[in-house]
């Protein structure tokens, strides 16, 4: 969905409730600049080291496809564990959870919905980094130019499983607090605005709730 079309939205008294990640900000994936490393780039050869090891193999093992790290198991020797899944004849490599809380993660540039952002006072953040990282999170946004929102940054608690269901529970408690009686919450992830939606269909449901699909 273009800009243009999220802007149509901008006239009511609503509450606006972005997601961070891939939503406002382009957020480098761990699959990227494991790929990059593989060819050559060594900023993130410790996180590969830690990965190969859980799984007692070595960098050279490692393949890539459609943007994926994985290793050819066909005989299913190697096991699953941490942030190995497996598919198949593949044991795929999965983003340690090492990497959201290092500065690698950290976005550089923003998306085309920042704009909408920028332009609309009554906003808030929600967002499965852990809370552990605010003032990280608060330095990107200043730095790439994005206010503190009106109605804050909300950032997970250590230890959160299921992402999708907390924000869910995290917009309730924001509606609540703030009396709106209408919301638009941007994410990419499908997955969280379904949980969320679900969450917030359950306990809230009069209130005038749209999840809106942003695209990576």
């Amino acid at each position: 969905m273009k800009i243009k079309n999220y802007n149509k939205f901008t006239n009511e008294n609503i509450l606006y409730i972005f997601d961070f990640d891939d939503t406002l900000v382009n957020s480098p994936s761990f699959d990227e600049l494991a790929i990059n490393y593989l060819k050559e780039d060594i900023t993130i050869k410790d996180l590969l080291n830690q990965s190969v090891n859980r799984v007692g193999v070595t960098l050279d093992d490692l393949k890539w496809q459609d943007g994926r790290v994985y290793i050819l198991d066909p005989n299913k020797e190697l096991r699953e564990f941490g942030n190995w899944i497996r598919k198949g004849d593949r044991l795929y490599m999965f983003t340690p959870h090492a990497f959201h809380l290092s500065n690698l993660s950290l976005p550089e540039t923003l998306k085309e919905l920042s704009e909408l952002y920028k332009s609309v006072e009554n906003k808030c953040i929600v967002t499965a980094r852990q809370e552990s990282l605010r003032n990280k999170i608060t330095k990107t946004l200043l730095d790439l130019g994005l206010e503190l929102p009106k109605y804050g940054l909300h950032m997970a608690p250590v230890g959160t499983k299921n992402a999708g269901y907390w924000k869910g529970e995290k917009i309730v408690e924001i509606v609540n607090k703030t009396g709106f009686q209408k919301a638009i919450f941007y994410d990419d992830n499908i997955k969280y605005i379904k949980r969320a939606t679900k969450v917030v269909k359950e306990k809230l449901p009069n209130f005038d709730f749209t999840p809106v699909k942003v695209k990576k």
